[in-house]
């Protein structure tokens, strides 16, 4: 669409700063202005602006801008023209980019978790950014996600009584409308959602009938397939946009290739139409039992679990959870590695998603105006401290993850190590929506520190807040992964100079008061990056100074609640 308002006396605003001059807008991006003018008509010079249609309250995005000196112009005229462009704006002739979110669930960093995924590492290190320092801040399914979802740390979703999601209050109203789904659809973005949104008992209210016979529908999402259940491949259960359904057994009814084909199928529609969109893609690989695809069980034979120095360590100066554990035995060793092995296998499927997902936006012409992310909820042990399996820990195998970002503006190939953390997502993905981050947002945007916009709006982060509510006993391949003295907050330091992880280790499930801790832990990654030497346990005094920052930073974050978290 091209609109132009001509006028003998034509003033841009890259040539002079009159606050009495409104700018109009063409709407193409990419605009062929014809030169092929008469003497009498008018020039024009062009920038790309940003402005507000404020008698609509609408925002508009970047284009190539012409403005009419408003004094040569009747005010009638030029407050219609206003008028009918606000209008055009709101009905999303002003285009958003779309955004594609992979969450993958349970993916490591540190033991390769990367390295199955060929065709996504390769598009997002050449052509997108990694971040080097992007953290959880609760490393276990469903709090990490409500992080994720919301924008606000685990500790300002923490209840004690009734309905959870491993402590956390998501089964109402406040969690369902602080969502990104719902925060996104505001700013007219057409979102689906396909996977693995929460565990079971966050998905109860959606996935069971109401008083009225109903299926409550998915908050924040036009389409969706969200599943009901978890930990297996097959026969699983969704709510499918209202409607319940169970897959089957057949090749076909591979969990991954569901959600990956119903991601296509909603892009499909959505590319047609020329809207933007959201798609919240989460697959519940490489999760256990990381069940391969029959087409690729065979692969990565002969390969075993990372053989890395805190492997079946006996770590006797950690909290108690870590120092109990007796040594991987041979046979739980072989298990392990088989478990590594499928883990990979599972990430191949989620790989092929990726590969469709990035010709469908090629056949649409529509990649360079799309934003991919990609990340895991947390990571994961594979013999890590004698860990047979999970998360669960503040460790850098638990808490540390994949983040890489793929779109406009985003330098190629580039990476940043400034500290990030899944409390920082939402208000990212708003901030790359053109939109703005809630105030009641525990976290903020870097999206003007990767794309390289007023950088004076994002300092960059030293410090990054971890905090964990125990589970109670929980054993994995006979080893007691999880006991109720291991609730515990913790944060990762780092900069130029310092690379520390500090935790204070707490008894019980449902602690509210952080003022006794049972047990002390401090590292320095930059000499000990598997977390071996617990320096508090050796008297270390060199890091006195650091430890007390750390206190003070997690004993002000484990109570703050939006601007106060900043």
């Amino acid at each position: 669409m091209t609109m132009q308002i001509y006028n003998s006396d034509v003033t841009h605003p890259c040539d002079r700063h009159d606050k009495n001059i409104r700018p109009i807008f063409l709407f193409d991006n990419e605009i062929s202005v014809s030169r092929g003018l008469t003497s009498n008509q008018p020039t024009f010079s062009t920038c790309a602006v940003r402005a507000v249609c404020k008698s609509e309250g609408v925002a508009c995005c970047s284009a190539r801008t012409y403005v009419v000196n408003k004094a040569n112009m009747a005010s009638s005229t030029l407050l219609t023209a206003l008028l009918v462009l606000c209008a055009l704006t709101a009905h999303g002739y002003c285009k958003r980019p779309n955004i594609i979110f992979l969450l993958t669930d349970d993916q490591d960093l540190t033991l390769g978790g990367m390295t199955p995924l060929v065709f996504t590492k390769a598009l997002m290190e050449s052509g997108g950014a990694t971040l080097n320092n992007f953290f959880v801040n609760t490393p276990v399914c469903c709090p990490s996600r409500t992080t994720l979802l919301t924008g606000i740390y685990t500790h300002n979703w923490h209840v004690t009584s009734g309905p959870a999601c491993m402590h956390m209050g998501v089964t109402n109203s406040h969690f369902e409308q602080s969502t990104i789904g719902v925060q996104l659809k505001k700013l007219n973005y057409t979102t689906g959602m396909f996977g693995k949104l929460l565990n079971p008992s966050g998905m109860a209210p959606y996935c069971k009938k109401d008083s009225a016979g109903k299926y409550q529908p998915l908050p924040g999402f036009d389409d969706y397939t969200a599943m009901c259940n978890d930990n297996r491949y097959y026969k699983n259960i969704f709510t499918k946009n209202g409607e319940i359904f169970q897959s089957g057994t057949e090749p076909k009814d591979y969990l991954t290739s569901i959600i990956g084909n119903d991601t296509i199928e909603f892009m499909e529609r959505a590319l047609s139409t020329g809207e933007p969109f959201f798609a919240y893609v989460a697959p519940h690989a490489p999760h256990v039992p990381s069940t391969p695809a029959p087409w690729y069980a065979e692969r990565f034979a002969g390969l075993s679990a990372p053989r890395t120095p805190s492997y079946n360590y006996s770590a006797v100066d950690h909290h108690y959870v870590i120092r109990s554990q007796q040594p991987l035995t041979t046979k739980i060793a072989g298990e392990v590695d088989e478990l590594f092995r499928n883990r990979w296998r599972s990430l191949l499927s989620v790989d092929d998603i990726m590969i469709n997902v990035v010709d469908l936006l090629k056949k649409h012409n529509a990649l360079s105006d799309t934003y991919i992310i990609a990340t895991s909820d947390h990571g994961f042990n594979l013999g890590q401290l004698r860990l047979p399996s999970c998360k669960l820990q503040p460790y850098d195998h638990d808490i540390r993850v994949p983040f890489h970002m793929y779109g406009p503006k985003i330098p190629a190939g580039s990476s940043f190590d400034f500290v990030a953390g899944m409390v920082d997502v939402s208000p990212t993905l708003l901030s790359l929506a053109e939109g703005s981050p809630l105030d009641t947002m525990d976290g903020k945007s870097f999206a003007n520190l990767v794309t390289g916009g007023n950088k004076e709006e994002q300092e960059a982060r030293d410090m990054h807040m971890i905090e964990y509510w125990s589970l109670g006993n929980v054993i994995r391949y006979e080893h007691y992964i999880d006991m109720p003295n291991n609730t515990y907050i913790g944060a990762r330091l780092i900069n130029s100079t310092h690379n520390y992880l500090y935790a204070e280790f707490y008894d019980g499930e449902n602690v509210v008061s952080f003022d006794t801790p049972l047990e002390y832990e401090l590292f320095d990654l930059s000499k000990d990056p598997y977390q071996l030497t617990n320096l508090y346990q050796h008297g270390d005094t060199t890091s006195q100074a650091v430890m007390k920052q750390l206190k003070s930073f997690i004993h002000s974050q484990v109570q703050c609640k939006g601007k106060t978290c900043q």
